[in-house]
């Protein structure tokens, strides 16, 4: 009886396909795919659970079946001919999405998941990722923690990665007035735009521009704004949001 020797250690699962090698008796070997039940026919036999078991444990119970009423001292040896493939899902704004091959090892964590999707895509919001386990429950990671310690969070078959699109995804904003290149703006996906970067966007001020009287339109509302103590000081940005508009007043001579 035994086993190859890097087979002996591993627990079959169902689909794995096995092959039975009985010493002299060759009308008992024989190649079966495991059920989803566990199970796997054999000759003689019948169904025998074998899944969760060791190849080792599984060959043991085999033989001590066919020991028992078919043959005397029984010599034979259980190998596995094709792993079963599982998978985990990885889905949403990544730069690969889909199904991803469980290694037969079974350790697959979410870093190397991350990257074997090819990490995010522009559109995601790296604050917004979702792990959600075959068993339903669900956890939220940002990419730097993934970078970090709970990159090697363990997976398992049926688990799902969700990368969330950045909520920012076709928002705009707009600067008016004297500035180089009036108009809408894309907003930034990480969520974050100030005063100054905006209206550096839209080609700045031009030489007819009032830097101390810049109004900020959102939800119906104006605030106004000195946009030259503003960038003069940098420590404190005037962050907008989408759909601000932001109008450049003109220097009155």
């Amino acid at each position: 009886m035994g086993a190859a020797p890097e087979d002996a250690a591993y627990v079959l699962r169902p689909n794995d396909t096995i092959r039975l090698a009985v010493y002299e008796e060759l009308d008992l070997s024989v190649q079966v795919r495991i059920l989803k039940t566990g199970q796997a026919s054999f000759p003689l036999i019948g169904s025998v659970e074998v899944g969760g078991l060791s190849v080792i444990a599984a060959a043991a119970r085999i033989r001590d079946l066919y020991a028992r009423d078919y043959l005397v001292d029984p010599k034979l040896t259980l190998t596995v001919d094709e792993y079963a493939t599982e998978f985990i899902s990885v889905i949403g704004a990544v730069k690969n999405p889909g199904q991803i091959p469980m290694p037969v090892s079974g350790n697959l964590d979410l870093a190397s998941a991350m990257a074997t999707a090819g990490g995010l895509a522009e559109n995601a919001d790296a604050n917004g990722i979702q792990l959600v386990r075959a068993s339903g429950t669900t956890s939220n990671f940002t990419m730097s923690s993934i970078s970090g310690a709970s990159g090697r969070i363990q997976l398992a078959p049926g688990d799902r990665l969700i990368a969330n699109q950045s909520a920012f995804v076709g928002k705009s904003m707009t600067v008016l007035g004297q500035v180089g290149k009036p108009g809408p703006l894309a907003f930034p996906l990480n969520g974050r735009l100030d005063l100054v970067n905006a209206i550096a966007m839209a080609g700045g001020l031009t030489e007819l521009a009032n830097p101390k009287k810049v109004t900020i339109s959102r939800r119906g509302s104006v605030t106004v704004v000195d946009f030259k103590a503003i960038s003069q000081r940098g420590d404190r940005p005037f962050l907008l949001l989408p759909d601000d508009v932001v109008t450049v007043a003109e220097r009155l001579f």
